[in-house]
């Protein structure tokens, strides 16, 4: 009768052991899987994230370029330069999220110089703007968001000097 019982145990013993070794492989496997997904979670913002990241923030896309980026924190440079009939090319570009803004959009507005111009979230693009024959400083701005016109630091300024 002895010998049953220890026959018993020992197979008690095994089926707790391969009971255990089952319980750790699942925790094993729950592990890879916490990391597969924070890992598909992380790859998918860097992606969403885009240009953002990546994108040439101080290279004109255009020769002869002025780099100007628009963000919720108003225009860099925040004062442009030109001569009196000057028409100057910038590479504009837009850093803030959709979400962020008003339509999506930055604007770059001047009743003075008569243009409005629209930018779409984190995108590029070149316009001109024509300095007026005259010397003088011509406000602009961005109307979508932040304040619009009344908010001091959504303003720039075109400097026209002899």
């Amino acid at each position: 009768m002895t010998g049953r019982r220890t026959t018993r145990s020992r197979h008690r013993t095994g089926g707790l052991r391969g009971r255990s070794e089952v319980m750790h492989a699942g925790r094993r496997l729950r592990g890879v899987a916490f990391f597969l997904v924070a890992g598909a979670i992380l790859a998918g913002g860097v992606y969403l994230a885009g240009n953002v990241f990546t994108a040439q923030r101080d290279q004109p896309t255009t020769a002869d370029a002025t780099p100007m980026r628009i963000s919720m924190a108003g225009f860099d440079p925040a004062v442009l330069e030109a001569e009196p009939g000057e028409v100057l090319t910038l590479d504009w570009w837009n850093t803030d999220g959709a979400m962020h803004l008003e339509d999506g959009v930055h604007t770059l507005v001047s009743d003075e110089l008569g243009i409005r111009y629209e930018l779409p979230a984190q995108s590029r693009r070149t316009i001109p703007i024509a300095a007026p024959t005259e010397p003088g400083d011509y406000d602009f701005w961005c109307d979508s968001c932040c304040g619009g016109e009344a908010s001091p630091t959504m303003h720039a300024t075109l400097r026209v000097t002899v």
